[in-house]
C-alpha cells in the first residue's frame, strides 16, 4: 500500500474515533501540562477563578494554536480541584490568551533601543515592543532610548504605546553605550551606584522609582532587553566602560537584572562590541540568577524572533476559568489537570484565608440574622463547654488521681499503737479504708462526710482537701460567679468578632500593602501572585489585633477594679484598653513580617499554615503581658492562658477553614472565642489554684460583700499588698463610711514573705481585732482563717477559702 495512502486511512479511521487528527495535531501529544497562575476576580455573580496553563509534548517543546487548537483543549482537559471534577459547562469555560501570550504581573521588562539602528529595523522594534505590551499587564514594560545620551525609562501601557511610535523615528549622531547599560541596571536598585553621576544622561533625566520598587519585590523576574547594532561604533567615555558595567553586575549592594541582547549586525559588527555584549549578558561571573542571554543576528526579522522566543518563556497560553458561586475558599488549594483522563500535571495555589474568606459577597438582613443568631448559639454553647471542662471534667479527673494516691487501705504505723479518726474519733482498723492526704488521717467516710476535707482544714491544716464536684452546688450562683471571668472573655471575644464583620474582616489597607512590600520579596513570579493574599491577610491580622485586644483588656480590667468606678477609673480602663489594642495591632504587625518572610522562603505558591503560626504567638505574649500593666492579673496565668489559647485556638482556625468552608465565618469566630474563654479559664484556675484570700464586708450597707483581695496580696502579681482607707489611693476606699473615723490609709494587709502567712498592719489606731484587742499602729498581727476586725464602723472577716 502506498504510504500516503495508508497514513490517509490512519488519520481518517482516527478522526471517525476522536473527532481529533491522530498525528502531531490536534494535541494529541501532550505530554504535560503545567499549571502556571492563578487569579479571582470580585463581584456578585462573577466571582470567578482563572487557572493559567501551557501545554508540552514529550521533547518539552510548548504547543499552541495549530499544535493544540482550543477544540481539542476543551475536549481533552479535565481540572480537579480538591478531587472535585471541573468540567467544562454554561459557568466553565478554556480560552487561549490574546495572542497565544500572557505575560506574569511579576515580571518587569525594561527595552533600551539603540537610536543608531536604521529607521525600519527601529519601526519593526516597535511592532514587537507594542505586541509585548498588549500580552503584558499595565505595570511591566518600560522602555528608553540612548544615542546622544540616555532618556529616562517611562511606562509604556496600552494606552499611551501610541504615542511612542514617533520616539523610534529620531536618530543620532553619538552612541553612548555603557553610559546607558550602567544608567539602567543601575535603575532596578534605590541604591545610588559608584558611577551614577557620570552616566551622560538627557536634560531632566530621573530614575523612574518604579522599577527599583517592583523589582525589590521581585528580583528574580526584573528583565533588560537592549537592542543594539554593529555598525555604529560606541562613542568614548572617559568614566564607564565594560569594566565599570561588569563591576555593577557582580557587586551584591544593588538588585541587577538579567540581561538580553539582541545584536543587530547586518550593516557590519565590532567583534571587540560583540564580545563585551556577551560578557555584560551570560558571562560564568555572573550569578546564575543574573545571567541573561546575548542574541547576534544579521538580519531584523531573526533579531524579533530571538526577542519573541524569550518573551515565549515568560508567558502561558491558555486559560481555564470557572465561577465561585458554590462554595468558601479558605486557603490552599490543590488542582490536577488531566488529558483524555491521564494525570499531566498538578498545582497549589492560595485562595483566601481563614481569617478572611474568598468570595466576600454581600449579605441580606435575614443572612445576617441568621449569622448573628448562630453566633450567639455558638458563644452559649462555648461557655457550655468551658463550664462543663472546668467545673465538672477537671474536678471529677483530679478527684480521681487524688483518691488513686491517698485513699489507702490502712495499715499499723510502727511504733503506733493506736490511731484515732480525726472525724469521728473511733480507732481506725487495719485495712480500713483511709486518706493520707495530710497528718490528720481519716477514715474514707468521714472525710466525705465532712465535704471531702480534712476536719482540721482551715486552722491547723492547710492542705487536707480534695477537688470534689458537689452536684448540689453546681448549678448555684455562686457556681457561675466563679466562671465570670470565663462568660466576660468570651462576650469580650463575641464583640470582637461581630466588629470584625462589620469592619469588612480587615482594616489598614495601606499600612498591610506597605508591611507586605517591604518583607514579602520575591524568588519568582509566585511571589506577586501571592501579594493580594498577603494584603488581605495581613489586613485582618491588624484589625484582630487590635479589636480583639481592646475588648479583651476592657472585659478584664473592668473585672479586676474593685473600686467605685467613677469617671477617673472608666477613663484608665479606657485608656489601657486602647494600649492593648494597639499592643496586639504591633504584635501583628511584626507577626506579619515574619510571614511574610517565611512565605517567601518557602517558595510556595499558597500560604502554608505553619507561616501563621508566628504572629498568633507574638500577638498572645504582647497581650498577655500588656494585661498585667496596672492591673493584678498575673503575669503567669495571663501567659499560661493566653499561649495555650492562642496555639489551640490556631488549631482550630485552620481545621476548621479546611472543611467548614460554607461557613467561613465561624473560623474565626471559633478562634476568637476560644482565645478570650481560654484567657479567662486559665484567669479563674490559677486563682483557683494558688489565691484564696478574702474580705467580707458583715455590716453596713455592705454587708454580704465578699472583697477578693487575693489580687493584691498575692506573690504572683498586683502591688503585694491591700491598703484599706478613705483616699482613692487605697485598694478599699472605704467611701461608704459617713464618720470621721476612718483614716486616708488605715490599714494595709500582705503577705508575709519569710512566714508566708497573711497579716495586717495597722497604719492608724482605733483597729479593733477579733472585738476584743485594739492593734498596735505599725506593728504586724498575723491573721488567721474567720478573724475579724473593725476599722471605723465596718466590720471585716478575713476567709480562707476552699
Amino acid at each position: 500500500m502506498d504510504k500516503k495512502k495508508k497514513v490517509a486511512i490512519v488519520a481518517f479511521i482516527s478522526t471517525l474515533l476522536f473527532g481529533l487528527p491522530a498525528l502531531s495535531g490536534g494535541g494529541q501529544n501532550v505530554s504535560s501540562i503545567r499549571l502556571m497562575e492563578r487569579e479571582y476576580e470580585y463581584g456578585v455573580g462573577k466571582d470567578s477563578i482563572t487557572l493559567y496553563f501551557n501545554l508540552y509534548d514529550e521533547s518539552g517543546m510548548r504547543l499552541n494554536g495549530d499544535d493544540a487548537p482550543l477544540s481539542a483543549v476543551g475536549k481533552w482537559l479535565e481540572i480537579q480541584e480538591k478531587s472535585e471534577k471541573k468540567p467544562v459547562d454554561n459557568n466553565k469555560r478554556i480560552f487561549q490568551i490574546g495572542s497565544g501570550k500572557r505575560i506574569p504581573d511579576g515580571y518587569t521588562f525594561s527595552v533600551l533601543v539603540d537610536q543608531s539602528i536604521p529607521e525600519q529595523g527601529k519601526m519593526q522594534i516597535y511592532d514587537a515592543v507594542e505586541t509585548l505590551v498588549e500580552s503584558a499587564p499595565d505595570s511591566c514594560v518600560f522602555l528608553s532610548f540612548f544615542g546622544d545620551n540616555v532618556t529616562s525609562s517611562q511606562l509604556v501601557t496600552r494606552g499611551n504605546i501610541k504615542d511612542w511610535k514617533d520616539r523610534f523615528a529620531v536618530s543620532a549622531k553619538n552612541k553612548y553605550f555603557y553610559s546607558a547599560i550602567y544608567a539602567k541596571l543601575s535603575e532596578f536598585s534605590a541604591n545610588v551606584a559608584p558611577k551614577d553621576h557620570n552616566v551622560i544622561m538627557e536634560e531632566g533625566y530621573r530614575k523612574n522609582a518604579m522599577l527599583a520598587d517592583r523589582a525589590t519585590r521581585n528580583q528574580k523576574e526584573t528583565l533588560l532587553f537592549v537592542f543594539t547594532e554593529g555598525h555604529t561604533r560606541p562613542t568614548y567615555e572617559e568614566e564607564i566602560g565594560f569594566v565599570e558595567v561588569t563591576e555593577l553586575q557582580s557587586g551584591t549592594s544593588i538588585h541587577i537584572p538579567r540581561v538580553y541582547a539582541f545584536y543587530y549586525t547586518e550593516n557590519g559588527d565590532d567583534p571587540k562590541i560583540a564580545e563585551q555584549l556577551e560578557g555584560i549578558c551570560t558571562s560564568p561571573s555572573l550569578q546564575e540568577s543574573r545571567r541573561g542571554d546575548y542574541k547576534p543576528a544579521n538580519n531584523m526579522t531573526q533579531v524579533l524572533q530571538d526577542f519573541e522566543e524569550i518573551i515565549n518563556e515568560k508567558s502561558y497560553d491558555y486559560a481555564f476559568r470557572y465561577l465561585a458561586y458554590d462554595k468558601i475558599y479558605t486557603g490552599a488549594i490543590d488542582y490536577v489537570a488531566f488529558w483524555k483522563g491521564n494525570e499531566m500535571g498538578e498545582g497549589s495555589f492560595s485562595i483566601g484565608s481563614p481569617e478572611r474568606p474568598w468570595p466576600e459577597r454581600p449579605e441580606s438582613t435575614s443572612d445576617w440574622a441568621l449569622k448573628l443568631l448562630m453566633a450567639v448559639l455558638i458563644a452559649i454553647g462555648s461557655f457550655a463547654l468551658y463550664f462543663l471542662v472546668m467545673k465538672i471534667i477537671i474536678p471529677w479527673i483530679q478527684s480521681l488521681l487524688f483518691e488513686r494516691k491517698y485513699y489507702k487501705h490502712y495499715v499499723p504505723e510502727p511504733n503506733v499503737q493506736r490511731r484515732v479518726c480525726h472525724y469521728c474519733k473511733q480507732e481506725i482498723q487495719e485495712g480500713q479504708r483511709v486518706v493520707v492526704k495530710c497528718s490528720h488521717i481519716m477514715h474514707v467516710h468521714c472525710w466525705k462526710q465532712n465535704g471531702y476535707k480534712c476536719s482540721e482544714y482551715g486552722q491547723n491544716c492547710k492542705s487536707g482537701i480534695q477537688s470534689h464536684v458537689h452536684w448540689s452546688e453546681l448549678w448555684t450562683r455562686n457556681s457561675f460567679r466563679d466562671s465570670f471571668q470565663i462568660i466576660s472573655g468570651i462576650a469580650a471575644a463575641f464583640v470582637s468578632w461581630l466588629v470584625f464583620e462589620l469592619c469588612g474582616r480587615g482594616g489598614f489597607p495601606g499600612l498591610s500593602k506597605g508591611i507586605v512590600n517591604l518583607c514579602l520579596g520575591g524568588t519568582d513570579s509566585n511571589k506577586a501572585l501571592l501579594a493580594g493574599d498577603c494584603i488581605a491577610k495581613t489586613s485582618a491580622f491588624l484589625m484582630i489585633g487590635l479589636l480583639l485586644g481592646f475588648f479583651l483588656s476592657l472585659v478584664f480590667r473592668y473585672n479586676d477594679e474593685y473600686r467605685r468606678k467613677d469617671w477617673k477609673i472608666v477613663l484608665k480602663i479606657i485608656g489601657l484598653s486602647l494600649m492593648t489594642g494597639i499592643i496586639g495591632m504591633i504584635a501583628f504587625i511584626l507577626g506579619s513580617m515574619v510571614f511574610c518572610w517565611l512565605v517567601s522562603a518557602v517558595g510556595a505558591t499558597y500560604i502554608p499554615w505553619y507561616c501563621s503560626l508566628p504572629a498568633y504567638i507574638f500577638f498572645s505574649l504582647a497581650v498577655a503581658l500588656s494585661l498585667t500593666i496596672k492591673s493584678s492579673i498575673p503575669m503567669k496565668s495571663a501567659l499560661m492562658g493566653g499561649g495555650i489559647s492562642a496555639i489551640i485556638g490556631f488549631i482550630v482556625l485552620w481545621i476548621s477553614s479546611m472543611n467548614v468552608r460554607s461557613w467561613g465565618w465561624m473560623n474565626v469566630l471559633l478562634d476568637f472565642i476560644i482565645y478570650g474563654g481560654g484567657l479567662g479559664a486559665s484567669l479563674v484556675t490559677v486563682r483557683m489554684m494558688s489565691e484564696k484570700y478574702f474580705l467580707i464586708i458583715k455590716n453596713g450597707v455592705r454587708a454580704g460583700q465578699k472583697i477578693p483581695i487575693h489580687k493584691w496580696m498575692n506573690a504572683t502579681g498586683g502591688g503585694k499588698k491591700v491598703s484599706i482607707g478613705m483616699t482613692g489611693e487605697c485598694e478599699i476606699q472605704m467611701n461608704w463610711e459617713k464618720s470621721n473615723k476612718v483614716a486616708k490609709e488605715h490599714a494595709v494587709l500582705y503577705v508575709d514573705q519569710e512566714k508566708k502567712l497573711p497579716t495586717i498592719k495597722p497604719l492608724a489606731t482605733n483597729v479593733l481585732y477579733n472585738n476584743r484587742l485594739e492593734l498596735s499602729v505599725g506593728k504586724p498581727y498575723v491573721l488567721s482563717n474567720d478573724d475579724v476586725f473593725k476599722i471605723g464602723d465596718t466590720i471585716f472577716q478575713y476567709v480562707e477559702s476552699e
